[in-house]
């Protein structure tokens, strides 16, 4: 299972974030998560259009990516 750093911008687009960040917010409008436990053979493509249609908790940085296809 394969681990991805994301970060999402104030404007609502979503990045990779580099694998060494912290979650949470960042110094600007900008927010990075961390999916857990992704499936060998999803790309981070898959995980990013799976984070589109996710509404996160408020103080949630970290989610299985189960939970982002649930």
């Amino acid at each position: 299972m394969a681990s991805y750093m994301i970060k999402v911008a104030g404007e609502g687009a979503i990045t990779k974030a580099h694998r060494t960040a912290d979650v949470g917010p960042t110094s600007g409008s900008s927010v990075v998560y961390e999916i857990q436990n992704v499936p060998e053979g999803v790309s981070l493509e898959d995980v990013i259009s799976a984070f589109q249609g996710f509404k996160p908790d408020e103080k949630t940085y970290e989610y299985d990516y189960a939970a982002l296809k649930a």
